[in-house]
């Protein structure tokens, strides 16, 4: 039976949605999106917020289904992440991903906050993560995949969180270090990681001479990076930010600053001499932004006359 681990961010979509669609880490037969398209997820969501009127808040849910080494494939695994997000995500768009880049297949669900059909935000807690574990466990049961009973890292996780992890309780190591790898990808240094953690997790974090140490929201004490590996001490963490830009070249993940590139500057010499070739690139990528806002707009509208309709049903419920 699959692992799953959940956490809630307040983070841009378009960042997680991009650490997920990594090519290094998956590819394209093992994509799909759930109550909306897999290449334009990130504007749907956040048109199906703004609809709404709640871009604030808790963005979306990340949620990781881990699968034991060698028992499945990665299309079996997309197929069983699917039927999840379908079953526990009816009213919310979804993009499923299925990542093949480590020992063990894994998929990422990202859900949205919002509910495409009332407005409604998904809550977080306990019993969702439990209602989550039970699904992924019955469909597995149903696949015939095995339990699995110790951790993938022995320097990542212990049995005693491990165990917590097959009661359906949160891990809220695992959730440190999500959100460190999170704000790794988007930070240059320490101190904007430090910001960032702040920002979107709520997770203080502290510079010592040797060490960093975290404070979990639900926590009172921190925790030192080496409690929760390697990866995640100072020394490591520093060493990822000297290499710069080429760091996912060698450990794929996150990209710097959104998307890793800075367009040159250039001075303005005019169309004439740049070339004619220039106009028409223009042109098309107007041409396309134009027919993208064309159909969030529909999408707007399939959402607001689907409200509209319900709230009618409801009012002739009442009579």
């Amino acid at each position: 039976m699959a692992v799953i681990k959940i956490i809630p961010s307040k983070g841009r979509i378009k960042n997680i949605i991009n650490y997920v669609l990594n090519k290094e880490k998956t590819d394209s037969r093992i994509i799909s999106g759930k109550n909306c398209s897999r290449q334009n997820a990130t504007s749907e969501m956040n048109a199906t917020k703004e609809l709404y009127g709640k871009t604030d808040g808790i963005s979306y849910h990340h949620i990781i289904q881990s699968f034991k080494p060698g028992e499945t494939d990665p299309q079996n695994a997309h197929r069983i992440g699917k039927e999840l997000a379908e079953k526990e995500f009816k009213d919310h768009e979804v993009l499923i991903v299925t990542h093949i880049d480590k020992g063990h297949i894994h998929n990422h669900l990202v859900v949205n906050s919002v509910s495409f059909k009332d407005g409604r935000k998904l809550v977080s807690n306990r019993e969702t993560l439990r209602e989550i574990k039970r699904e992924s466990n019955r469909i597995c049961r149903r696949e015939n995949l095995s339990i699995i009973k110790e951790p993938y890292s022995r320097s990542s996780y212990s049995m005693a969180e491990y165990k917590l992890a097959e009661k359906g309780m949160p891990i809220w190591k695992e959730q440190l270090r999500m959100a460190i790898d999170e704000a790794k990808g988007h930070s240059g240094n320490l101190v904007e990681m430090k910001e960032y953690l702040k920002k979107n997790f709520n997770i203080d974090m502290k510079i010592q001479n040797k060490n960093l140490s975290f404070l979990h929201p639900e926590k009172k004490k921190y925790c030192r990076g080496k409690k929760l590996g390697h990866a995640y001490t100072k020394e490591e963490i520093i060493r990822f930010f000297e290499k710069g830009p080429e760091r996912n070249m060698v450990n794929p993940g996150l990209p710097y600053k959104d998307d890793g590139f800075k367009m040159p500057k250039i001075k303005s010499v005019g169309l004439a001499r740049i070339g004619p070739g220039i106009e028409s690139i223009t042109n098309k990528i107007s041409g396309d932004i134009k027919k993208e806002k064309i159909r969030v707009d529909r999408k707007k509208e399939r959402l607001s006359r689907s409200r509209e309709k319900q709230a009618a049903g409801s009012r002739e419920r009442e009579r």
